[in-house]
Formats: structure tokens, C-alpha cells, sequence
């Protein structure tokens, strides 16, 4: 990380992701529940793909944040051959498995002295990366598929779009702690573009807007 960027103030230092859905995902389209009907690794180098955008997402965040971390519910063999396939092994600090996702965040940040209030847990299953991580009181934020969408959450696009995301959320926290007023999105968006940070999806932040006010 540059050492300037390292002396800034950041929303969220700690970063766990899912893999099946977050990372990689079906080929054409198929359902992923075509895979479990037989899993096993030389299957799943056929069946998954990296998502659009994930490798170069991956090396962002290497240099944005302090930890990152794999957090999965697939089995080590099936995993481990996708992550050697797609060549992001090496980008994480620790790859957890099984369990209830929430209780491991909880159990790695404490075991490592870091703070639950500056992680973040990105993945797609509700039930599995939403639910149980809010519960342990660690944030989270859906990469939204259409298997999701009845679920109430903050949402990414993809994994494309965490880096620009987490740079929006250290301004918005920055400003927060300045004293903030509610803006208008029009408002926040002068405020962003003037910082020179990307806001892709606008929708996304509706939540977290504010500017400096008095």
C-alpha cells in the first residue's frame, strides 16, 4: 500500500469475500445447482469461470486494504483447484472453510486483534454471507445476482466495483466525522468527482450520502 494512502482515514480495513458467486461463477449462465448434482474438481475447472473484472479487483484491493481474506462454504479440493486455475491463491491472507461465516470473521479478527467495526464480508447468498456476518456484528454487502434480489441489503454490482465502493465509504465516513448534514445525490456527486474517486453506481450509495455541512 502507498504510504500516503496508508496515513488516510479508511472506512473499512479488513476485507472477507465468498468465492462460488462473488469470485467465480457458472459458465453461460448454467445453474450452479447443475454442478452439485456430481461435484468434483476436474468438473468444476469446466464449469466455473472468473467473474468479470475479479483478477484485477483482486490486486486492487491487495494494495487498498490490510487484510483479505477467503471465506467459503466449497470444499478444499474443489476450491483449491479453482483458485490454482484461476491464478488468485496468493492474493489472500487466510482461506477459511465450512462453518457459520459469521462465527469464523468473528473468531480470525479477534484471534489477530482487529476491529469488527472496520471489516467488511462481500458475497452473494443471503443466508450464508448476509444474515450470519450482521449477526457477529461485522457489515456485509451483497454482489447482486438475480437469486438475491428479494433480499434488503447494500449492494455492488460485482467484485469490479468493491475498490470504487470502499473509497466512497471512506468519504462518506470521512464527512461524517466532520460533522455532516443529508445531501442530495446530485450533491454528493460533485463531492466525489471533485475527490477524484469513480462512482459507478449511483443507487448503491443513496444510503451513505452526505456532504460537509454546518
Amino acid at each position: 500500500m502507498d504510504r500516503r494512502d496508508a496515513q488516510k482515514p479508511r472506512r473499512f480495513k479488513h476485507v472477507f469475500l465468498d468465492a462460488e458467486g462473488t469470485l467465480y461463477v457458472p459458465k453461460g449462465g448454467r445453474s450452479r445447482w447443475v454442478f452439485w448434482a456430481d461435484p468434483t474438481p476436474k468438473a468444476a475447472l469446466e464449469f466455473f469461470e472468473l467473474d468479470d473484472g475479479v483478477y484485477e479487483a483482486l490486486h486492487q484491493l491487495r494494495n487498498q486494504v490490510d487484510t483479505l481474506c477467503l471465506v467459503s462454504r466449497n470444499t478444499e479440493d474443489i476450491l483449491g483447484a479453482l483458485l490454482n486455475k484461476f491464478g488468485i491463491g496468493d492474493c489472500f491472507d487466510k482461506i477459511m472453510l465450512n462453518g457459520d461465516k459469521g462465527k469464523q470473521i468473528e473468531h480470525y479478527l479477534h484471534q489477530n486483534g482487529l476491529k469488527k467495526e472496520e471489516s467488511l464480508m462481500v458475497g452473494d447468498m443471503p443466508s450464508l454471507d448476509l444474515y450470519p456476518v450482521k449477526r457477529a456484528g461485522i457489515e456485509a454487502v451483497l454482489v447482486d445476482r438475480q437469486y438475491n434480489r428479494w433480499a434488503k441489503a447494500e449492494r455492488i454490482k460485482g467484485l469490479s466495483d468493491l475498490p470504487s465502493w470502499l473509497k466512497i465509504a471512506d468519504i462518506v465516513d470521512d464527512m461524517e466525522r466532520n460533522r455532516c448534514r443529508n445531501a442530495t445525490l446530485d450533491e454528493f456527486a460533485v463531492h466525489v468527482a471533485s475527490t477524484g474517486t469513480a462512482c459507478g453506481d449511483r443507487s448503491a450509495t443513496k444510503r451513505l450520502i452526505a456532504v460537509p455541512g454546518a
